[in-house]
């Protein structure tokens, strides 16, 4: 009977020893299962339907199948824009063969003026893989602020004006994610080297 005693002690010390170590870390275990899962990578961008330089649709499934480029900008611009492009341009042909494989956009910040016949005149000067976008003026605004771009319309004389705006060049992995930025006064050599290392994405 004794050993029978020491016997069932023993069980049931054993027994409330595991259901305290369950009551000790089931909590934790739990708080970490339901916890969410936060991604690093930075989300941009806004769904969206707008028209290309060639009098297409275009929506933000363009950007997803291949890397690609964004820069926002506009025809009137004197100086940036047409010196950001001409730097992208030469960017994509120094990739070559591998051009085929980035798609590059101009997106207007000025859609009152740049219809996609515009567009299409004024990006015969660069190179032919970068196609315009433009649409209503609310939607255009609206992907450039999900984009984080900043365009403040600047008085001219008489009723003309010229726009302020981020002159920076996105990159965008194949999956349409943002990668980071280039600025078309950066080192062309280290920007040729971020454009290779985008397709490698």
């Amino acid at each position: 009977m004794k050993i029978n005693s020491v016997r069932a002690l023993i069980i049931v010390g054993f027994s409330i020893l595991i259901l305290s170590l369950i009551g000790l870390f089931l909590p934790s275990i739990l708080k970490k299962d339901i916890q969410p899962h936060y991604s690093t990578e930075p989300k941009l961008g806004t769904p969206f339907e707008l028209i290309d330089s060639n009098g297409n649709k275009i929506t933000e499934s363009a950007f997803v199948g291949s890397p690609s480029v964004l820069f926002f900008g506009f025809t009137h611009c004197p100086n940036v824009c047409p010196i950001a492009l001409h730097r992208l341009s030469l960017l994509i042909e120094k990739l070559g063969k591998d051009q085929n494989r980035l798609n590059a956009y101009f997106i207007t910040l000025d859609p009152e003026r740049d219809s996609w016949k515009i567009l299409n005149n004024y990006l015969t000067a660069f190179n032919n893989r970068i196609i315009g976008i433009t649409g209503e003026s609310k939607k255009i605004k609206a992907l450039a602020k999900s984009w984080g771009v900043y365009s403040k319309k600047v008085p001219l004389d008489g009723e003309n004006y010229t726009i302020d705006h981020t002159s920076l060049i996105f990159l965008l992995k194949s999956d349409g994610n943002f990668l980071k930025t280039i600025d078309f006064k950066d080192d062309f050599e280290l920007s040729l080297k971020e454009i290779k290392k985008l397709l490698e994405f």
